[in-house]
């Protein structure tokens, strides 16, 4: 069950002390690190419920409404897990069968790139006997496959047009990135500019190399809240640190940038897989 309520200012945390846990379960830390190992050799199944994380604290930090995000996030955990785990693992084929992907929105997207045959990542919430023995940690609500692309290919236009709430009420709004040989070129976007500049500005490392790529799967998720990356018809392209996926993009703490669209079009080797909302498996 992740918390806790109230969110974690971790900057204001010494560095040598964020190293002792975070609230993800999923970067390295002493204490998760201990816990994996007990997890791996007792084979015990672990789902993060992520619906725990919307509070009254959380929703007025982030300047959301608490009712609706709760409604959300259980809508999201009340959809059939079972027929994601099963349309999670034909996309899997999909992509991993693929090379040259072409994504298009109404809102002004128009990228093209390539996958480079890696592993992708099914974000079910189905724990098998297999993933208790890797010591992978799924979630709930669930619904997407991400997979690092190749880093060099990107070209093209990315228009975010769903809104990403901040922490402190603030929005960023019409977020735009321009795309050369995996590169950000070029950035824009209406409101909250200051969050992505200091992230792309922090110069570290391939912090603005294109990095990976992922479609969502819920149809009880809505954007605007916290899980877009897992909204039905979503598309999510990210920047920066992509180890954690089998990339080669290496950045501090493998810190990266991610967001997503909607409406979208995907073609995979020119085939349509993704039209607006309706996954074409």
């Amino acid at each position: 069950m992740l918390g806790p309520r109230n969110p974690v200012e971790w900057s204001k945390i010494p560095s040598d002390k964020q190293e002792l846990a975070n609230i993800w379960y999923l970067e390295s830390s002493k204490y998760l690190d201990t816990w994996r190992k007990i997890a791996k050799k007792r084979s015990v199944r672990m789902l993060g419920i992520e619906y725990c994380l919307a509070t009254k604290e959380r929703a007025k930090v982030l300047s959301l409404n608490y009712k609706e995000w709760g409604k959300v996030m259980l809508a999201g955990c009340m959809v059939d897990q079972q027929e994601i785990a099963e349309k999670a693992a034909k996309l899997v084929n999909i992509i991993k069968k693929g090379r040259d992907i072409d994504v298009q929105t109404p809102f002004g997207t128009k990228l093209k790139f390539k996958l480079a045959g890696r592993e992708p990542i099914a974000g079910d919430s189905i724990v098998s006997k297999e993933d208790a023995v890797k010591g992978v940690v799924k979630f709930l609500p669930s619904g997407f496959v991400e997979v690092a692309a190749d880093e060099d290919s990107a070209d093209g236009t990315v228009v975010y047009d769903a809104t990403i709430p901040l922490r402190g009420g603030k929005k960023i709004k019409g977020l735009t990135l321009q795309f050369r040989n995996g590169k950000v070129m070029k950035y824009t976007m209406q409101t909250g500019s200051e969050a992505f500049e200091n992230y792309i500005k922090s110069g570290q490392g391939d912090i603005d190399t294109f990095g990976f790529f992922g479609l969502g799967l819920n149809p009880g998720l809505k954007h605007g809240f916290t899980q877009d990356d897992k909204v039905l018809g979503g598309v999510t392209v990210g920047i920066g640190g992509n180890e954690d996926k089998g990339g080669k993009n290496r950045t501090p703490g493998n810190s990266h940038w991610w967001a997503s669209m909607t409406k979208a079009t995907v073609k995979i080797d020119g085939k349509l897989v993704l039209d607006n909302r309706e996954m074409l498996l």
